[in-house]
């Protein structure tokens, strides 16, 4: 009985010894051999961004949608990084690191949102970075509301805007004003720099620019508004919280009707080009007389920017019959349906200004007409350049005194607008065969 319970024994030994033997080879464990080191972490981020004593470093990195960046300081001062503008975050509000970040902290975000998007360092104004985020999957606007001969100079514009320095756009407005044709023909290029801007510098960085030291230091009236225009559409796109404000976008002041103007533009592009929703959008903004400046950017969009490569029968509208979407829109909204809908024809209809003015007289209530009249004529500021105004007469010599005032209104206005001075434009009516006192009586009645 022992001699059986000793070989029991001996072979239970046995198969302990096998079994450690196979899990040693398992686990790689030898004789005399240490445990095995514990397997490396897996990385917690994928792109870096160093803070330093000269700034951020690099201060733009483009990174793919999803991608998580560190922010790590290497300074003895506190870093407490958050999106532009300085202190509000409002441009991306997650990205916000809640707490200061002492020397050699890492601060982790993860940018689940495509788009161009400033930070900056909340205990030290003025020390700024960008990250731009790129969605490969993204249906981003195409840059396209640039004339067809004007696309050159438009990709030689862009080549004077620096990533890394927003001031560089005032050697793109030098570069503009020193070609007084292109300075009064630049609104829809203007457009595609604002897009530009945003993809490069972020929504604040690009709508806020200005320079104390020149006279033309704020960005507002850049090529009649089109560039602040282009900033909003772009920004649209990218910031779902953008448009829940809207009146806090917009502030008071001189500029203020071009932002709304730009805001409209905005809606569209948020909508969908939704005409019904991006009006009722401008309906909803606060403030007496905000509604209707939203409005003519809204339809501003529908008439001039057709989705690219879209045909008569898919934009919306019919260049044949461009009154047509006019007239079922509510009164408030249908003025400046009418004013963009002399616009369209003249677009699908070049230089045809004899149908534009037979389109506009051909039975629309007295107030639909002036509007119409009106858009035909701010078109003419940018035909004569700005010069040799005179030369609009004869387009309407055939009108009543009343709707020549209309036609005017938008000739003279629109070249105001664009920085045509008040005495050029008198001495214009004055060099005029008929109509030279109907417009001095206009310009002394809207002094500016």
């Amino acid at each position: 009985m022992v001699a059986k319970s000793r070989k029991r024994t001996v072979i239970l030994l046995l198969c302990l010894f096998a079994e450690a033997t196979v899990l040693g080879g398992v686990l790689g464990w030898r004789g005399g051999s240490h445990l095995p080191k514990a397997l490396p972490k897996p990385r917690a981020f994928d792109f870096e961004v160093a803070y330093t004593a000269s700034g951020f470093a690099p201060p733009v990195l483009r990174v793919p949608l999803g991608s998580r960046v560190a922010f790590k300081n290497l300074t003895r001062s506190p870093l407490w990084l958050g999106a532009d503008p300085f202190l509000t975050h409002s441009d991306y509000p997650d990205l916000d690191a809640r707490r200061n970040y002492g020397q050699g902290e890492v601060f982790v975000f993860r940018f689940d949102r495509s788009g161009t998007f400033g930070y900056n360092n909340d205990r030290k104004a003025g020390v700024h970075g960008t990250i731009q985020v790129a969605d490969p999957d993204s249906l981003d606007s195409e840059l396209d509301k640039t004339p067809d001969e004007q696309l050159d100079i438009r990709d030689g514009l862009f080549a004077l805007m620096d990533p890394s320095r927003p001031l560089s756009l005032y050697r793109v407005i030098d570069a503009i004003g020193a070609q007084p044709d292109l300075a009064l023909s630049c609104h829809g290029l203007a457009h595609d720099l604002g897009h530009h801007a945003y993809e490069l510098w972020g929504f604040s960085a690009s709508i806020n620019l200005s320079d104390p030291d020149r006279k033309d230091g704020s960005v507002q009236e850049f090529c009649a508004g089109g560039y602040v225009h282009g900033v909003l559409e772009e920004a649209s796109l990218h910031m779902p919280d953008f448009l829940a404000h809207p009146e806090t976008l917009c502030a008071d002041g001189p500029n203020r009707s071009s932002c709304l103007h730009g805001l409209g533009h905005a809606f569209m592009y948020d909508n969908g080009r939704n005409v019904e929703r991006s009006l009722e959008a401008c309906r909803n903004l606060p403030g007496r007389g905000n509604s209707y400046p939203c409005f003519e950017g809204v339809w501003m969009e529908f008439f001039l920017s057709p989705p690219r490569g879209s045909t008569p029968d898919s934009q919306g509208w019919d260049p044949e019959h461009p009154l047509e979407p006019c007239r079922p829109v509510a009164d408030d909204a249908k003025a400046a349906c009418y004013l963009y809908s002399s616009f369209g024809y003249l677009h699908a209809h070049y230089l045809d200004y004899s149908g534009a003015v037979s389109l506009c007289t051909s039975g629309l209530g007295k107030i639909d007409e002036q509007f119409c009249l009106k858009g035909i004529g701010i078109t003419m500021t940018g035909h004569f350049k700005a010069q040799q105004l005179e030369r609009t007469e004869p387009f309407v010599a055939h009108l009543t005194r009343w709707e020549k005032a209309a036609f005017y209104q938008g000739v003279f206005g629109y070249a105001r607008f664009s920085g045509v001075p008040d005495d050029d434009l008198a001495a214009t009516a004055r060099r005029m065969t008929s109509d030279g006192d109907l417009v001095i009586a206009a310009l002394a009645a809207d002094p500016r």
